[in-house]
């Protein structure tokens, strides 16, 4: 081995941990789940973009009848905080900023709205995952919003809006 490459392997930073998180993401997913009490189909995408600077994740409605498509762009910094901005087909008056952080190889989003604080969990479970989305209110309730199971898949001709 080279001077040159062992000195840069020896600078080279591990990945952090949210960065790492956030990678794990990466493909294609079915995602079954319940959004307000309603079962709901869903397929997930997670790529890269911006030279590995955002994570985009897709999701995509499978329902014609109940069309729906949101954008999650991700950046992750400083180790383990995150910062997040979703947007859907509501439109941009219901986009939001998140923030967050990493817990146990998992990531944790806040997005403040008016109404409530939609508090998201991705946690990995084997090769799928586990996505929650509880509202809490000003008053200090908490509600189940949405949850999904995201499982290996093929995106296929998925019409993905991004």
């Amino acid at each position: 081995m080279t001077l040159a490459l062992a000195t840069a392997l020896f600078l080279t930073p591990a990945p952090d941990p949210a960065h790492a998180a956030l990678d794990a993401l990466v493909g294609c997913w079915e995602a079954p789940g319940e959004v307000m009490g309603k079962r709901v189909a869903t397929r997930v995408r997670a790529a890269w973009r911006l030279g590995g600077r955002y994570l985009l994740l897709e999701s995509h409605g499978l329902d014609p009848a109940d069309p729906y498509d949101a954008a999650i762009v991700i950046g992750d910094h400083d180790g383990d905080k995150l910062s997040a901005w979703w947007m859907d087909s509501f439109g941009a008056g219901y986009s939001a900023a998140g923030k967050g952080r990493t817990e146990q190889g998992g990531l944790a989003i806040d997005y403040a709205y008016p109404d409530a604080v939609y508090a998201n969990r991705l946690a990995p479970e084997g090769k799928s995952w586990r996505w929650t989305i509880t509202a809490r209110k000003p008053d200090g309730s908490e509600k189940p919003f949405a949850s999904y199971t995201l499982t290996p898949a093929k995106c296929g001709d998925t019409g993905f809006a991004f």
